[in-house]
């Protein structure tokens, strides 16, 4: 499969960078060019999931991207800045300016780097002031730490990586210079992204069986098997688990008493998915008092994630929280705990939507657990079928919910999504705000 990269930068390092990526016949690259920083967000937002990894030209917009949560670290990657790059942009600078150059204003590098340099190549006489790049930094303040040491002649040239501060110190008469990545930098990151753009493909298309297995006590297991209040119980469990496996565009088998599989692939599995489990964890406790544990095992074959699964039962120990115990391909075993607790008494409808709540056939505790529930899984649109597996009711049930929260100004219709290749679409809903 041919890999996808986007690529973020400014005009001048863009054009840079596509110079190298024609070499890659294999990869197709979506250039994407900005002015000011905060354009990345757009950028990410509207993007972020159309291409395969993303390469940022430095490590200003890459941690623009990682800080603010547009992309994970598994995502992208951005060229280092080395040394050599900053000595032969000090070269260019001398023979442009005619001149040599010992006191040199630079930013973006780890000093470590640079003496290793000054070591190498025996340059001791050269002095420099360095700034690395900190997360969070302002360009203004690099932009006035380059500007006191050439007033307070400490430095005769400024080389930086940031497009601004560039600018800005050649509008104030200040030499400067742009040092940009180096060809075999690009080089490099370009194929090390490739590379992880296959491996995710490959390890998204693994098999992945959730095990999930209901602790029957032996002194009541007789009673219990002709109980109808287990069976029904049990169609609920089988209710949730296609639920999940809806999600994970999986199937759901039953191997025994209690026992539940859901085949699917890596790919599918989600912190929503995880979440259900974690939910269901809770939920059966709560009704039953029984234990409900949790297995999850990947791996390259159907057989090998199902003995994974097995792998992990024989692991899970009694907890006192929910956990969902992960055995990867390679047999290495991790424990997932539940992060949050979604508390519904915590959340506050507004001294508005009480007003209008007593106009409905509707308690503020319900959609204040369909608020929590909401942020939880940070939904912005909610139809009928989610709520009727929120609230452990009917879809019908669902239905005359929202229509009441319509009707009296809570939500909004905000479009329809397909609920299968022959059913009709099926209305989804979001909140206005309160």
């Amino acid at each position: 499969m041919k890999t996808t990269i986007g690529v973020i930068a400014p005009h001048d390092s863009l054009q840079q960078i596509m110079y190298v990526a024609k070499e890659f016949e294999t990869i197709t690259f979506v250039p994407y060019s900005y002015e000011q920083l905060s354009e990345v967000s757009d950028i990410l937002t509207q993007h972020r999931y159309e291409v395969d990894q993303w390469f940022f030209s430095g490590v200003l917009n890459y941690t623009y991207a990682i800080e603010n949560e547009l992309i994970t670290e598994n995502e992208g990657a951005y060229p280092p800045l080395h040394g050599a790059s900053f000595f032969g942009i000090l070269l260019e600078a001398q023979l442009a300016s005619n001149q040599v150059y010992r006191k040199v204003g630079i930013d973006t590098i780890e000093s470590e780097e640079f003496e290793k340099i000054l070591s190498y190549y025996q340059l001791e006489e050269l002095s420099y002031y360095n700034h690395p790049f900190k997360s969070g930094q302002s360009s203004d303040d690099l932009v006035h730490y380059h500007t006191q040491l050439f007033e307070e002649g400490k430095t005769e040239v400024v080389i930086t990586s940031i497009k601004y501060v560039y600018q800005k110190l050649k509008d104030k008469g200040i030499p400067v210079f742009r040092v940009t990545p180096s060809y075999l930098s690009i080089k490099l990151i370009i194929q090390f992204l490739e590379e992880r753009a296959q491996t995710n493909l490959y390890r998204n298309s693994q098999v992945a069986v959730i095990g999930f297995r209901i602790n029957m006590d032996p002194e009541h297991l007789e009673e219990l098997y002709y109980s109808f209040k287990t069976k029904y119980q049990e169609l609920d469990v089988r209710r949730a688990l296609y639920s999940i496996a809806e999600k994970t565009n999986g199937s759901v088998m039953q191997m025994g008493d209690g026992l539940f599989f859901i085949f699917t692939t890596r790919g599918e599995l989600s912190h929503e998915s995880e979440a259900d489990l974690f939910t269901l964890i809770q939920d059966i406790r709560l009704q039953t008092n029984l234990q409900a544990k949790v297995s999850i095992g990947f791996g390259e074959t159907v057989l090998q994630a199902e003995q994974h699964v097995r792998i992990g039962f024989r692991h899970v120990k009694e907890y006192e929280e929910p956990v969902i115990l992960v055995v990867d391909d390679d047999q290495s075993i991790s424990l997932k705990q539940q992060k949050e607790q979604i508390d519904y008494q915590s959340t506050d409808v507004g001294q508005a939507w009480k007003e209008k709540l007593k106009d409905a056939n509707l308690s503020p505790g319900v959609v204040s657990k369909i608020v929590s529930y909401v942020k939880h899984y940070g939904r912005e649109q909610f139809s009928s079928q989610d709520l009727s597996r929120w609230l452990k009711s009917t879809e019908r049930n669902g239905r005359r919910i929202l229509s009441e929260m319509e009707r009296v100004g809570i939500v909004e219709q905000a479009g329809e999504t397909q609920s299968g290749e022959r059913g009709r679409p099926r209305k989804v809903f979001q909140f206005l705000p309160f």
